[in-house]
């Protein structure tokens, strides 16, 4: 618990001033709490304090990775390398994090995400880009923090080669985005 709380009193600093004084605050009473020995009460503040840097930091997507398979969150089996056949489908696993949240309209929280795609060569052009490649939404009665995202990615066309795919995640709750970036190459 004190490694965790660390963490989040490190990234406190770094958000903005406005929120750094009401993350710390929660993160120091849910201390006072769990020493004092109400744990319950610890964690609801602590909870607090996670949910106000949740909103302060910007949506950023985690643990990019080449899968074989993807089932739930962490649960995946890491692909060997990032070389694919012509035509050969490519699944990319991630996790979202700093989303917002909206409504389903029955009482339940709304996570809303899309993706857009440019591809672009070894040489740095772009050879094509699409928007809204794929899209996740997920209504909960809690605020989920632990999300994949799961991304088929058909790339037919593309001749032998080296590749960057440059990915930009769209929150549709806010207007928050989050770039990242993952090689390919097509065997020849």
């Amino acid at each position: 618990m004190k490694t965790v709380l660390a963490a989040l009193m490190a990234a406190a600093i770094s958000t903005s001033t406005a929120f750094a004084g009401e993350i710390g605050d929660r993160a120091a009473e849910a201390e006072k709490l769990l020493q004092s020995g109400d744990s319950a009460g610890a964690l609801e503040k602590f909870r607090g304090a996670e949910d106000a840097l949740w909103e302060a930091m910007p949506l950023a997507v985690l643990n990019v990775k080449h899968v074989d398979t993807a089932a739930g969150f962490g649960i995946y089996t890491e692909r060997a390398n990032h070389i694919y056949k012509p035509g050969e489908k490519i699944v990319l696993y991630m996790e979202p994090v700093g989303y917002g949240y909206g409504s389903d309209g029955l009482g339940n929280k709304q996570i809303s995400l899309s993706v857009d795609l440019t591809v672009v060569s070894a040489s740095g052009e772009e050879l094509g880009k699409m928007e809204k490649i794929s899209r996740v939404q997920v209504a909960s009665r809690s605020r989920n923090r632990e999300l994949f995202f799961k991304l088929d990615l058909s790339l037919d066309g593309l001749p032998p080669g080296k590749y960057r795919c440059d990915f930009l995640m769209h929150d549709e709750n806010s207007s928050k985005t989050g770039p990242f970036s993952t090689d390919i190459e097509i065997a020849g």
